[in-house]
């Protein structure tokens, strides 16, 4: 969800396995390009002598097909032993199985294996890694424009984001030499997948007979303990005169009342009222200007197909594009779009990349938990006391019924916490409580997932935005983690609340956004078992309140079928009251409330038994 909550602080976990990265909702964050590119030169004077001038594919490890006269490349730095073949992926005892998805891995590619290196010791004790691999002198004295290509693969650990840096020798000497940041910051332990990266290098390199490149691990500082960095098939290639990447289609995104957000499961009620959106970062690599580049989607099954506006790039450039037209899913099921780039003149085509999502019939989801076997965890009171769970629109008035979650193994006996669900205004972002449940014995659930129920129902309105939590105290005994999986696109869908300020330069309450999502799930299915999560005892008074939206004039409706004495409370959502009644009635109650004197925005109305609440509805007053 993009809406005007403003965002940067790094509250990063002081675990090795938080395997996610927490940002301030004060301030807007620095995000780095992934790579910092100078512009090329847009000649052609000097024939170039092939498209491809030079290739290592890491064949036999560092003993290369490169032409040099010691063909084997240097690796320096104080960890120089990390720098290995490998065919199988990172093997180290802190490591995923995963595999570089390169052009040529079959032969073998280059690992920088942090896990590897740190092997025989708990991992408690990894101690931090640097580490540079230097290619062999390369001659482009016949090469006007070129361009260096690679693909790539990283992931890393703990609480440090480093960059991964491309360093261009053009010969005279290290001191001199141009860098490029080649990773995204924001995405601590989490795998990026196989990452084909361009960079024009013809001011600094071309026509020069003495140029070398080098790949710096952390850029040449000790900051990654565990996983990654993959490498494979470096070329230098002559730079096409039109040319472009689509480097990312992971920009899947639900249009929303302030901007854009992103869902990898939505139930069927919820999305017929908005669509899915599909979009990705495209690339200039050649040396002329692209005209119209476009964005094109389609979902062969479902005869949908759409594209973007078209933009203009010059070399060098990038854009994110979005299509014009969303799709709205009419039934259940998995889904998948195809997504590539082209110009309407016909001189690029990109590869087509592939976005999935997933339509059920109850279940909201921001976590890639169906496709995973692999979850993160986070500890919710390991040091301090904290809640932590995904912001979720409400596009169709609804019954909520319960909450899915799923727990980390790592979960200690008697551990406890409450499911918590607050609301977010649209327009400030303010964070109000909303209800909770009674405390859960977490620590003894066994279910991998698992549901909290709430009887009475929940009732949510369309508009609402709700922010369903986990939330755990400390006891400096029990800790609960909360399992984790998949990566946000977008700024402010995860939360976290640091309740103790523990964070240094975060103020006690302070809300963080999370790079990471929690295995916390809305459920609107009516026969949802689990955890009863409110006193059975509680009676549930319908509550109707028309019309909503409104200028602060509607009208109330409360009905039963027995005598009352009930509290009927208006409350702006930092819960200060702005209308308090004592009810007594039978059998129903009706009252018309101007309040058109409130300033615009978000209210809550409440009906309370004996100081329990049993009833809230969100009004909006415009």
């Amino acid at each position: 969800m993009k809406r005007i909550l403003i965002l940067t602080l790094v509250f990063s976990g002081l675990f090795s396995w938080a395997q996610q990265r927490h940002l301030s909702i004060l301030n807007t964050p620095y995000k780095a390009p992934i790579i910092y590119q100078t512009k090329a030169i847009q000649t052609s004077a000097v024939v170039d002598s092939a498209d491809i001038i030079w290739y290592e594919d890491f064949r036999e490890g560092l003993d290369g097909n490169n032409s040099s006269t010691n063909p084997a490349w240097s690796t320096q730095g104080s960890d120089n032993d990390v720098w290995e073949y490998d065919t199988d992926g990172s093997n180290g005892d802190y490591s995923s199985d995963f595999t570089i998805e390169s052009e040529s891995a079959a032969n073998g590619w280059m690992i920088f294996d942090a896990d590897k290196s740190n092997a025989g010791i708990p991992v408690s004790s990894y101690s931090e890694r640097r580490g540079q691999l230097t290619s062999p002198y390369i001659d482009l004295t016949n090469d006007s424009n070129v361009t260096l290509s690679f693909e790539h693969a990283y992931r890393w650990c703990c609480s440090n984001n480093h960059e991964l840096i491309v360093s261009i020798n053009d010969g005279t000497g290290w001191e001199n030499s141009t860098n490029f940041q080649v990773n995204e910051l924001g995405n601590v332990n989490d795998a990026s997948g196989t990452v084909k990266v361009d960079i024009i290098i013809t001011e600094i390199a071309a026509l020069k007979d003495s140029v070398q490149i080098r790949f710096d691990w952390a850029n040449n500082q000790q900051t990654a303990s565990h996983y990654f960095w993959m490498i494979d098939d470096v070329k230098i290639s002559k730079t096409q005169a039109y040319s472009s990447n689509l480097l990312t289609s992971n920009k899947v995104c639900v249009s929303d009342y302030f901007g854009i957000t992103s869902y990898r499961v939505m139930p069927l009620e919820q999305v017929s009222s908005t669509a899915y959106f599909f979009g990705g970062i495209v690339e200039n690599i050649g040396y002329n200007t692209l005209d119209s580049l476009r964005i094109i989607a389609e979902i062969e099954s479902e005869d949908y197909t759409s594209q973007s506006i078209g933009t203009s790039l010059i070399s060098s450039e990038r854009d994110t594009l979005f299509v014009n037209t969303g799709f709205t899913p009419t039934t259940v099921g998995n889904f998948t779009s195809t997504i590539l780039a082209k110009d309407d003149d016909n001189n690029v085509l990109t590869d087509t990349l592939n976005q999935s999502f997933e339509i059920t019939e109850y279940v909201y989801a921001r976590d890639n938990g169906n496709n995973v076997t692999n979850f993160g965890r986070y500890p919710l009171n390991a040091d301090g006391t904290r809640q932590y769970g995904n912001v979720f629109d409400i596009y169709t008035s609804t019954s909520l019924y319960g909450i899915t979650l799923r727990l980390d193994e790592r979960t200690t006996p008697n551990a406890e916490g409450t499911v918590r669900i607050n609301t977010v205004d649209p327009f400030s972002g303010d964070i109000s409580f909303l209800t909770e449940s009674q405390t859960l014995s977490l620590g003894s659930i066994t279910e991998e997932w698992f549901n909290v129920t709430f009887n009475p129902p929940i009732m949510l309105d369309a508009g609402q935005i709700v922010l369903a939590t986990l939330y755990s105290s400390y006891n400096n005994t029990d800790t609960v983690y909360i399992s984790t999986s998949g990566t946000n696109p977008y700024n402010g869908e995860s939360l976290v609340q640091d309740i103790d300020g523990i964070q240094d330069g975060v103020s006690p309450g302070t809300w963080l956004y999370s790079t990471t999502s929690p295995c916390i799930r809305l459920n609107f299915d009516p026969q949802l078992e689990g955890i009863n999560a409110i006193n059975e005892q509680i009676k549930s008074y319908p509550l109707n309140i028309y019309p909503n939206p409104n200028n602060g004039n509607f009208n109330i409706q409360i009905f039963s079928k027995e005598n009352n004495a009930l509290t009927l409370k208006v409350c702006n959502l930092i819960g200060q009251e702005v209308f308090v009644e004592e009810l007594t009635f039978t059998n129903s109650y009706s009252k018309n409330l101007n309040l058109s004197h409130l300033d615009k925005g978000i209210y809550t109305v409440s009906i309370s038994e004996n100081d329990t609440t049993v009833n809230v509805k969100m009004i909006t007053i415009q």
